[in-house]
């Protein structure tokens, strides 16, 4: 966790406090009261030089110095190639372009990951996803091509969005499908066949995939605690009232059988307290954030409404 000189305002506070950057979830947090501010993409990329012109523009090439720096891609024989000199150049000051060359052998292999990690790290970009998260991701879909366990289809996405949603229940930050199903670019498709799709690749990975690996991967199970941190910040709660919601959902799982899924379970607390509140937060302002329907939200609460006594008392 680094610290620094860098303030951000702290609506627990109510002031401008110093805050850390906790570079293993990713979370901005207030050294004061040590609520999360912020949940951020933690860029951990390398440096890049351009062999093309610096006007920029459509020809500039930025290209990775030395060898090959993913730890995922680890088959390849690489060497420097130079690309024709027929090839058009922006400028007459324009250098020859370079380019990575792998050996033949393990070209398609090699191809077919670097095309999968790209996709896999421009999901995580968008779902603002850490560094550990979108690796481990890396891990479970290159694990996948080896057991030759992956689904064929021109389409991948669905592939790559279920290995981030089991990376993300193995990191304790799970995600919806709902919320995957965002990012699967798939004009075909409506978002329930997204999430259909996701859900199947999902349980291979879960059910095949560990079977192979002798059940190392350790996949938890998802509870409403677990969504309630990320919700509640995207709501505006404040670090109290999380706390409340993640102790009614706790309390949930241990004394009442409630037979619906654990984002229900967490929209329909949060609804709970903000109607119990007064606070102007909607059901439709929780279905935005959560990816759940206000029926089912009002649904869910209308179930858990004669549990309220034991879900908030402070006991």
């Amino acid at each position: 966790m680094d610290g620094g000189n860098d303030q951000s305002y702290c609506k627990d506070c109510h002031l401008a406090v110093t805050v850390v950057v906790d570079h293993a979830t990713g979370d901005t947090i207030c050294t004061d009261c040590g609520l999360v501010l912020e949940e951020r993409y933690v860029d951990e990329t390398s440096e890049w030089r351009t062999f093309s012109d610096s006007t920029g523009g459509e020809d500039r090439d930025p290209n990775r110095v030395g060898g090959c720096s993913d730890p995922f891609l680890t088959h390849a024989e690489l060497g420097t190639v130079v690309t024709s000199a027929t090839k058009r150049q922006s400028s007459a000051t324009s250098l020859p372009r370079v380019h990575l060359d792998m050996g033949r052998e393990s070209w398609s292999h090699e191809n077919s990951l670097v095309v999968a990690f790209r996709a896999i790290s421009d999901m995580a970009e968008q779902l603002h996803l850490v560094a550990t998260i979108r690796d481990h991701a890396k891990e479970i879909f290159k694990r996948l091509e080896e057991a030759k366990l992956c689904p064929r289809g021109r389409n991948r996405d669905a592939t790559y969005a279920a290995c981030l949603h089991t990376a993300c229940r193995k990191e304790g930050k799970p995600r919806t499908y709902a919320e995957l199903a965002t990012v699967v670019r798939d004009a075909r498709a409506d978002a329930t066949k997204k999430k259909k799709e996701i859900g199947r690749v999902a349980k291979i990975i879960s059910e095949q995939l560990e079977e192979k690996a002798g059940h190392v991967m350790g996949i938890g199970v998802v509870r409403a605690a677990d969504y309630m941190g990320r919700f509640g910040s995207l709501l505006g709660m404040g670090k109290a009232e999380v706390l409340t919601a993640q102790r009614a959902a706790l309390r949930l799982d241990e004394q009442l059988d409630v037979r619906r899924n654990p984002e229900s379970i967490a929209a329909a607390i949060i609804y709970m307290m903000a109607r119990c509140s007064g606070a102007k937060t909607s059901a439709r302002d929780v279905s935005a954030v959560t990816n759940v329907a206000e029926v089912t939200i009002k649904e869910a609460c209308k179930e858990l409404t004669k549990h309220a006594e034991l879900l908030f008392s402070q006991e």
